[in-house]
């Protein structure tokens, strides 16, 4: 911070929200907003009441792939006629006046689905809370493209060579050599990088596929409001890793963490995004747990919490007990990793970014 920071503001961004993003409106309050971990989130309160929010870029230590400011405001747009998601405002994409890609969006009124669920909502609640998120992410992989890969312009037109299938078991090795050394026993390094081979060959199941994947779909980034007595879906945020491939990596990720939530809220999620027109191949469920992998693994190796952490090996343990490998690796090694996870007690049960 400089000398004339306003809630956090450095001059040359407060000069670029007063005259060009919010022109002719009196900033009353700024102040930050909990939850982004790669980016600095802050909440701008106008005189006149008004609400925004201003998201400022910044590089992240994760592996996975992170689309520019003006990637994402491109995807925003992209979608706004048919899914959810805020409206934005204004932009600097590349940081040419205030020295950061900075977006500027309108404060959306809701709360986290994962708020939600963690409210322990009756059964039918759940269920269509599952039900309206699934047609939502159904929404999104109707959004077809014209071939698989990253995003690498605003034209959200993946470079022809982007299509190819992801090496799950070379990007589990990045990870290990990238990441924090002490996050993982040997046993648990030997763990993950030993299910990435065994089931890294099932990626190759969705190489060619090309609809919209947002890539964060989970509670966190999902919000909801309460209207005429049910749940819908009011925003879907965060599209910073939006890319092209297959639907089944938004399923994975919502579902990393099933096991916490009610059995009807994941019917209901498997049945609202099939009923409107979501793809499911018979193998989706194994299918989805292995494209989730490339997420886990990134976590695994270099967490931003201990929470996090902590529910990300849960999840690599839930992994393993229902891989098909050999039953006499489950048989030696999960035993052993469940063993040194009752140490962790209840942080297991964090979710992950």
């Amino acid at each position: 911070m400089t000398t004339g920071d306003h809630g956090g503001l450095d001059t040359r961004t407060r000069a670029w929200l007063t005259e060009r993003a919010l022109p002719g409106l009196d900033l009353s309050a700024v102040s930050p907003l909990p939850g982004g971990f790669t980016n600095d989130m802050r909440l701008v309160t106008t005189g006149q009441g008004e609400r925004y929010v201003l998201r400022r870029y910044r590089s992240s230590g994760t592996r996975m792939r992170r689309n520019t400011c003006a990637v994402e405001t491109a995807v925003l747009e992209r979608v706004a006629p048919t899914v959810p998601v805020v409206d934005v405002v204004a932009s600097d994409p590349y940081g040419d006046v205030t020295g950061r890609p900075t977006l500027v969006y309108r404060f959306v009124h809701g709360v986290s689905l994962g708020q939600v669920l963690a409210g322990k909502p009756t059964a039918a609640e759940a269920a269509g809370l599952g039900v309206a998120v699934g047609g939502v992410l159904a929404g999104i992989a109707a959004v077809r493209l014209p071939r698989p890969g990253p995003f690498h312009d605003v034209s959200l037109v993946p470079a022809e060579s982007g299509g190819e299938a992801a090496d799950l078991p070379g990007f589990v090795e990045r990870c290990l050599a990238t990441g924090n050394g002490d996050a993982l026993t040997p046993d648990e390094t030997d763990a993950l990088r030993g299910l990435a081979a065994r089931t890294g060959h099932r990626v190759a199941e969705v190489n060619g596929h090309s609809r919209l994947v947002h890539c964060d779909f989970n509670p966190k980034n999902v919000l909801v409001s309460r209207r005429g007595g049910r749940w819908d879906v009011v925003a879907v945020l965060d599209w910073e890793q939006a890319f092209s491939g297959s639907p089944l990596y938004d399923v994975g990720n919502m579902l990393r963490f099933a096991h916490l939530y009610p059995s009807s809220f994941v019917d209901g999620f498997v049945s609202g995004y099939r009923d409107a027109g979501g793809p499911l191949p018979r193998d989706w469920r194994e299918l989805s747990r292995t494209l989730d992998l490339f997420t886990l693994a990134d976590i695994l190796t270099a967490p931003p919490d201990a929470a996090c952490f902590a529910g990300a090996r849960t999840v690599l343990f839930r992994h393993l007990a229902h891989e098909q490998g050999p039953t006499s690796d489950r048989a030696r090694r999960v035993p052993r990793l469940r063993a040194r996870s009752a140490e962790h007690g209840a942080r297991d049960h964090g979710e992950s970014p």
